[in-house]
């Protein structure tokens, strides 16, 4: 199956319409967003519905329009850290207008025998959104929690350390996706790439999930894709990293330049390609 990926678009309604072109033009069966679809959003009060309204009143009419051009094209959406969970309950509309599929804390079946999972926490961050934030492995870091919010009721209301705590961790989160089917034959959209690799380095430190990478190193799927740390294709100067059998990508995000991967799931390593960086540069 031909996919093509990106993450972290941020609201960026152009780079949607790029993203559905280069599927378009390299005839791929699925497009796949992992992660922060949604405009930053820095007043509290505004937020959800800034948020809300670029999901129903720009993201709806651009996907209707390409899914009028191919209608066999499946569209899936991963919400990241800098979505409110406010906002991306309004996927579920774009779903029921068979648009887009909202992916975080589901196993679908994505053809060829195939599964498609789509984990949307990351560990815990020095910023104020926590819905799409956990704890990795075990203790929270130093952070304060005094200007920390969910929103999954509908509004931001404050929350706290303790809340966190009271929370699945993200280890406890996948082994829980990993019962819902063959972890062999099933790639796993986290918007948090696995820890020290290529795809999570942040100026010098790597900041990547512990716990996902242990994931991936038991389990060994076929397929992770990622995203959350923008500058570490740059930085690192590779997208796709081998961790055992596991191939994992993170596009990466310019402000410039649009930076997406396509492939085919029967052949990774053979038809990997980056719109900026070309083919891949790949680590073991």
């Amino acid at each position: 199956m031909r996919l093509a990926y990106t993450a972290d678009l941020h609201g960026n309604i152009l780079a949607y319409r790029q993203l559905l072109e280069l599927a378009l033009d390299q005839q791929a069966r699925a497009v796949i967003v992992g992660g922060d679809l949604l405009p930053h959003t820095i007043q509290t009060q505004v937020a959800i519905g800034v948020q809300r309204r670029f999901i129903l009143e720009q993201l709806r009419p651009l996907l209707a329009e390409y899914r009028a051009a191919r209608p066999e094209l499946a569209i899936y959406l991963l919400a990241g850290n800098d979505d409110w969970a406010g906002a991306i309950a309004a996927l579920e509309e774009l779903e029921r207008d068979g648009l887009a599929v909202p992916i975080h804390g589901r196993v679908l079946p994505l053809g060829d025998n195939l599964w498609l999972a789509g984990y949307a926490c990351v560990p815990v961050t020095p910023f104020s959104i926590k819905d799409y934030e956990r704890r990795d492995t075990g203790d929270l870091p130093p952070y304060s929690f005094e200007m920390a919010y969910t929103s999954a009721g509908g509004e931001p209301v404050k929350t706290s350390a303790a809340r966190m705590l009271a929370l699945p961790t993200i280890a406890e989160e996948l082994a829980a996706l990993a019962r819902q089917s063959n972890p062999a034959r099933t790639i796993y959209v986290c918007h948090t790439p696995p820890h020290n690799t290529g795809l999570d380095q942040m100026r010098t430190k790597h900041v990547g999930s512990k716990a996902l990478r242990a994931f991936i190193e038991q389990h060994q799927p076929p397929l992770t894709l990622h995203g959350h740390i923008h500058e570490a294709p740059t930085l690192s100067r590779r997208y796709a990293e081998q961790l055992g059998t596991t191939w994992s990508i993170n596009p990466g995000h310019e402000r410039t330049r649009f930076g997406a991967v396509v492939l085919d799931t029967d052949d990774i390593a053979g038809t990997m390609w980056h719109t900026i960086y070309g083919l891949a540069t790949v680590s073991r």
